[in-house]
């Protein structure tokens, strides 16, 4: 099932649903890198992934208040700046939050035990609900990995334990599971297990994967690197 869209985690980035379907970092016929701004960003922690400077960012992009960016929106990265970004910087969301980072340790516990990549799992979960416990969604999404009431229900037959989604670590094991059980029906496709963790696998299966979903499935898939 289709869920609605969470809430923002950043003051430093304005909500705005983008309708590209393209991953974050790119590449055009002029060789242009480009970024897709995420939940979390700001023009600094983007010029500290990509080893260039504020100034140049806002700059290049014609951005005159540097402490306003647009989620969904495309930054080109200034030349001479490195192409990919830096592996392992955290969202400077995620490093306020020193309650959530303590979290870190049970997605990789439970993506080992699943075998699933762990820095999936957690880019996954930051986009789902920013690594909170307590976030429930209009349609009954429950805690970090934004779990439906069926998918709870499923995973708890599944493994066969009465967890509780309410629980980080039940939610972040379940959250897991579920995800192998995706890649499992994928073949190992990674976007199309996104893409059927947001839009459901029946559906992303016989039907046509929405604008939505494609944002969805860039979003992850962007900041991934971060939590390698």
């Amino acid at each position: 099932m289709i869920r609605p869209a969470k809430a923002a985690l950043c003051v430093a980035a304005v909500v705005l649903a983008a309708a590209s379907g393209q991953f974050a970092t790119s590449a055009s016929s002029t060789k242009k890198t480009t970024y897709v701004v995420q939940r979390g960003d700001s023009l600094s922690s983007i010029a500290s992934r990509y080893g260039t400077t504020v100034s140049a960012l806002a700059s290049v992009n014609g951005i005159r208040n540097r402490n306003v960016i647009i989620i969904g929106s495309r930054l080109t990265i200034p030349a001479g700046a490195s192409t990919t970004p830096r592996a392992g910087t955290l969202p400077a969301k995620l490093r306020a939050h020193p309650e959530r980072l303590s979290l870190r340790p049970l997605f990789d516990k439970w993506a080992s035990y699943y075998g699933v990549p762990s820095d999936l799992l957690q880019g996954l979960a930051w986009i789902e609900s920013g690594w909170q416990t307590n976030v429930v969604s209009r349609t009954g999404a429950i805690g970090v990995g934004q779990l439906q009431p069926a998918t709870v229900d499923f995973m708890r037959q599944v493994i066969g334990i009465r967890l509780d989604p309410r629980s980080a670590n039940d939610n972040i094991r379940m959250s897991a599971r579920f995800l192998r059980y995706l890649l499992d029906r994928t073949g190992n496709n990674v976007p199309v297990t996104m893409a059927a963790y947001y839009q459901g696998l029946r559906s992303v299966s016989t039907g046509p994967t929405l604008p939505e979903t494609k944002q969805y499935v860039a979003t992850v898939l962007a900041v991934r690197p971060a939590f390698s």
